[in-house]
């Protein structure tokens, strides 16, 4: 019975698959190499999220992938989007390109949206909460939701961050909030861009510790800061084989860099630091995510002044191939910064079916 349902499901999610695709767009069908690029097909083996480096997800046989953006600067743009994908190039909207998640909290506006699985099991998504058309240092705080299922986001919780604590005093600036599993400590660590009064008016990279994804356990503290004297933002943490990668948007150059360490709360060296985004060309809020069919990660990344994405591909999370516009697509939609994650067939096929208000 499992197998026959598996097969409707799949039938149906293939469907779905083929009519996503735009006029001339590669099919993602089984086997397909469109743009020299993998199918994307799951292959049930152990995948690090990116969230909790030390769960273990032997029992997951990913399908698919869910990507979590916003889509503009006005009030209205300024809310959660969902989008689907089968093999991580090719992504459609969910909900009828509407929101699926609206803050009534806060500023009632979010973006960068970081969406991740938790420790527990649970789905978990913070984000910045800002309205952009009060200015873009108006920006106060962080918040957070947590689900069972990606469908159902509860828990609507407001992180305070100005003036809590003596390195947040007059905080104009708490920037793309992400979090990652800290086995050691047995908390989550979150990190986010910073611009307080203790940071003398640059914006650079602080962490705090959480029990819960919804309260602060210890003092921000600094994760980063250019030795040069850039501002850095937009810092996205993978661990893999015992090193953290820490990609990270020069607020100078606008380019994102790389650095490694085997230390999470620090020793990432700006000396060493490798462009891994196109040169010359202004992007931030990257994204890297791990390939179901174990061909690598890619690396997205928003060209917020030239209202495209970009991708790369790499094999080992050290050498990047910066992807034709040709080889990817997100059909009918124009993503913002976001976030992206592995999906299994039941994930998938609830999510295709879900209707949000």
């Amino acid at each position: 019975m499992k197998r026959i349902i598996a097969l409707l499901l799949a039938l149906t999610i293939l469907s779905f698959s083929i009519i996503s695709c735009g006029p001339g767009e590669p099919k993602e069908t089984e086997g397909s190499t469109a743009a020299n690029v993998p199918s994307g097909e799951a292959t049930g083996e152990p995948q690090n999220t990116a969230g909790d480096p030390g769960s273990s997800t032997e029992d997951e046989e990913y399908f698919g992938y869910l990507f979590a953006y916003f889509v503009g600067n006005a009030p209205e743009q300024e809310r959660i989007y969902f989008a689907l994908s089968r093999d991580g190039y090719h992504f459609s909207p969910l909900n009828n390109n509407n929101p699926v998640v609206i803050s009534q909290s806060g500023t009632k506006c979010v973006r960068d949206p970081y969406i991740f699985k938790g420790h527990d099991g649970a789905y978990y998504m913070v984000a910045t909460d800002m309205r952009s058309e009060l200015g873009w240092s108006s920006n106060r705080d962080l918040i957070s939701w947590r689900s069972e299922d990606l469908v159902t986001w509860e828990d609507e919780t407001i992180i305070k961050i100005d003036g809590e604590y003596g390195t947040t005093m007059n905080t104009t600036r708490a920037w793309a909030p992400q979090a990652i599993w800290d086995e050691d400590r047995g908390e989550y660590m979150i990190y986010f861009a910073l611009c307080s009064e203790f940071t003398n008016g640059r914006t650079i990279m602080y962490y705090a510790y959480s029990p819960d994804m919804k309260t602060l356990s210890t003092t921000p503290r600094q994760l980063f800061a250019p030795t040069n004297g850039h501002d850095a933002i937009d810092a996205d943490i993978i661990y893999e084989d015992g090193l953290y990668y820490m990609f990270v948007k020069d607020e100078t150059s606008g380019g994102i860099l790389l650095m490694t360490s085997d230390n999470l709360t620090g020793g990432y060296s700006w000396e060493d630091a490798k462009l891994v985004s196109p040169p010359g060309l202004a992007v931030e809020g990257s994204s890297t995510y791990k390939l179901i069919d174990g061909s690598g990660w890619l690396l997205i990344s928003d060209a917020y002044g030239s209202g495209f994405f970009t991708m790369a591909h790499t094999p080992d999370l050290v050498n990047f191939t910066q992807l034709d516009q040709s080889q990817f697509k997100f059909n009918s939609f124009t993503p913002r910064h976001g976030s992206v994650i592995p999906i299994t067939m039941e994930q998938f096929e609830t999510l295709r079916q879900a209707r949000w208000n």
